[in-house]
């Protein structure tokens, strides 16, 4: 009798997990019974069972249900899940050929150095064997089964006319052993590689190597899998569309009943494309296309291949062509936000043009769940799988460089601002939510109301006395800033309020004495933000009072007709915001606001808003924001704001001649950062000039 889960059947009751149906909705024959059973495995009789031992296989069935589609729950003994690793292919004359085949038709996709790809695979391949062996009983590893493609001296035996590897026999005729001998016994290249199976043999796995002399694997493979009792069996390795596919349609035909799957991030082929439709279109047909984060979660389970994780990588010597770039950011609404610009900073690096003198590319690491906020939010937190420290992360605790400069607040919050900003900031209050009455009333306004940690004109309220902000100020649970407006504003020739909106790039790198050099940057271009609506005092409305939006890009030299400036007056406008930005930053650094992040580097793209009188000798500084709004026409943007579709519809209509865009911006930033070579500390790169250096 079953049970589906919906009826809340308790999971502690789980006695055995058996998938009821496949994709195509045929009944899938139950796994055999293991632990616990009256019945044997093929491998011998089942013995009594510690109750440690009892549990750990129910966690593992556990895990087994959530990587499997359809499942229900039966009052029976638990059945075992024994699983087998079939590596395919993974010998060095098959790896060349892997990536090798490029294509046009996609010009947006980024393009990756083979060998990066490669490197990139041989890790996915590595991390499926380790979660296979990580198991915490070794009775529950995965049996390790290695095909490999070998032929004997002058491939005897093979059809000269064989529509796969006859061209083998043919060339070897000609020119003998000598110079042809691809997967050849007795040459090198055809050994299986020597890093998966010194790790296999280090392990408590078994493991044994299967050898094929054409396209479908050897009758053996059928009767280890019976022998062994396998259920469940994933393959991995090289080509997805020769002997993945050939093993996957082997095993489906000969030993029915076994759970089939394939692991994406551990499949290779000569081209993407080739890649891609064998594993969207054809292997569904046979096996579950599962992710590693699946893999790790059925096998060994997440935390313990962390561990295993790390302790592989120490001292583990790799080709370092490879850096690793993972996106933490959740999809869905009920997942974590980190912010910032990651995806931006992402798309440069995965689109950089490769010089000949770099040796490294940027791929993509999968990532995991890592923690989620339960009690509290609810969302979802993610991470390199295995919790992997990778080149770049949008998670900093698991990147070599992080986005978030660690302190970023004390500038980033209103109320923090104050202390290191005070003399450059208008008249500047900081209330608690519900306060009963102001002690003073008499200063005119207008007054702005703000919660101290939102920017880009969020939560934003106006009103004419300082008495009236506190009654706008009425969430006990929030801090506010309460600032006047300052006096005299220089308004554009059509009397709207304006501002200026400059960009700063601020980068931090420890070094191995524990001090850090920190180097500000400010950017030559900035923005005009001017608001719809002619300015006055007395008028309160959004569209007199708030000018968010960048509306003409402000260039050093360069007039500008909507200010009565002389153009000579441009570079003096900068630079006294740029020293604003130096003396505010720098004194953050002095008294411990922003931070070290000890063995890392760190940055920040962020933005300043400032005002000026009449007079224009009169500068004010208005707030900093740390996650400014980002314009890149190129990136494939999400246009997660007005302000962005806004952006995006003028660049339809203007392209390069667009006011807003800030692709060559985030470009010359990302060089700095990342590919500090390219752009000598001392010099200027793009538009970007440096303003201060810091030693801490």
């Amino acid at each position: 009798m079953y049970w589906p889960l919906a009826t809340g059947w308790p999971l502690f009751k789980l006695l055995q997990v058996k998938r009821a149906t496949t994709k195509k909705g045929r009944r899938q024959p139950a796994p055999r019974l293991g632990r616990g059973s009256s019945l044997t495995q093929a491998g011998g009789p089942t013995d009594g069972a510690e109750d440690d031992e009892d549990r750990e296989q129910d966690r593992a069935a556990a895990r087994h249900f959530r990587l499997s589609s359809v499942y229900f729950l039966t009052m029976s003994s638990p059945a075992r899940i024994k699983r087998a690793l079939i590596v395919c292919d993974m010998q060095a004359d098959a790896l060349p050929s892997l990536f090798a085949t490029t294509s046009n038709n996609d010009a947006t996709s980024p393009k990756v150095d083979p060998a990066a790809r490669r490197e990139a695979f041989l890790d996915g391949v590595r991390s499926a064997v380790l979660a296979s062996i990580s198991c915490p009983l070794a009775v529950d590893n995965a049996l390790i089964i290695f095909l490999g493609l070998r032929f004997p001296s002058r491939y005897e035996g093979l059809h000269p006319e064989h529509s796969l590897y006859g061209s083998l026999r043919r060339l070897n005729e000609k020119v003998g052993d000598g110079s042809c001998h691809w997967f050849m016994e007795g040459h090198a290249g055809s050994d299986i590689d020597e890093d998966l199976v010194e790790l296999v043999a280090m392990s408590s796995a078994n493991h044994l190597v299967l050898w094929r002399t054409g396209h479908l694997p050897p009758t053996q493979l059928s009767s280890h899998l019976r022998d062994n009792g396998i259920t469940d069996a994933t393959l991995v390795g090289a080509k997805a569309s020769r002997c993945v596919q050939a093993a996957v349609q082997f095993v489906a035909d000969q030993c029915p009943g076994i759970d089939l799957s394939v692991i994406c991030e551990a499949v290779a082929d000569d081209g993407q494309e080739r890649l891609d439709a064998v594993l969207q279109q054809l292997l569904p047909l046979y096996a579950r296309v599962a992710s590693l984060e699946e893999y790790v979660e059925a096998t060994c389970g997440s935390e313990r291949f962390a561990a295993s994780l790390a302790k592989d990588l120490v001292g583990r010597q790799t080709e370092k062509r490879v850096r690793y770039i993972s996106n933490c950011r959740a999809k869905t609404c009920l997942q974590q936000r980190r912010g910032g610009h990651f995806a931006l900073y992402a798309h440069h690096l995965m689109h950089r043009k490769t010089a000949a003198s770099e040796e490294t590319s940027w791929v993509e690491y999968p990532t995991a769940k890592w923690y989620e906020d339960v009690l509290r939010t609810g969302r979802q937190y993610r991470c390199p799988i295995g919790k992997r420290v990778v080149a770049f992360c949008d998670e900093p605790q698991f990147s070599e460089t992080s986005m978030f400069i660690k302190g970023r607040e004390c500038l980033d919050d209103k109320a923090i601002l104050l202390k290191f900003a005070r003399e450059y900031l208008p008249e500047t209050y900081v209330v608690k939510g519900g306060m009963s009455k102001w002690e003073s009333d008499s200063i005119p306004g207008p007054w702005f109301v703000k919660e101290t940690n939102k920017n880009g004109g969020r939560a934003i309220q106006m009103c004419c006395t300082a008495s009236e902000c506190i009654a706008l100020a009425n969430k006990p649970e929030e801090t506010y800033v309460v600032q006047r407006h300052i006096p005299n504003p220089h308004l554009t020739k059509d009397g709207k309020k304006w501002h200026l909106k400059i960009y700063s790039l601020l980068i931090g790198e420890s070094s191995e004495g524990g001090a850090t050099s920190w180097t500000l940057r400010c950017h030559n271009e900035g923005y005009l933000c001017i608001a719809s609506s002619e300015w006055s005092a007395e008028n309160l409305s959004p569209d007199a009072q708030m000018s968010i939006l960048r509306t003409k890009r402000f260039r050093i030299g360069q007039a500008v007709e909507e200010l009565d400036i002389d153009v000579g007056a441009h570079a003096s406008f900068f630079h006294r915001c740029w020293d604003i930005v130096a003396s505010v930053v720098e004194r953050a650094i002095d008294e411990k606001g922003l931070e070290s992040r000890p063995g890392q580097r760190q940055f920040e793209l962020f933005s300043a808003d400032f005002m000026f009188d009449t007079t224009l000798e009169k500068v004010f500084l208005i707030e900093f924001n740390f996650s400014p709004v980002l314009f890149d026409p190129f990136a494939n943007q999400e246009l997660t704001t007005p302000g962005l579709q806004r952006y995006h519809a003028s660049f339809q209509c203007h392209g390069e001649k667009a006011e807003v865009n800030d692709h060559h911006m985030i470009k010359d930033a990302v060089t700095l950062v990342f590919y500090p070579k390219d752009a000598p500390k001392e010099a200027d790169v793009g538009g970007w000039t440096i303003v201060k250096s810091v030693e801490a």
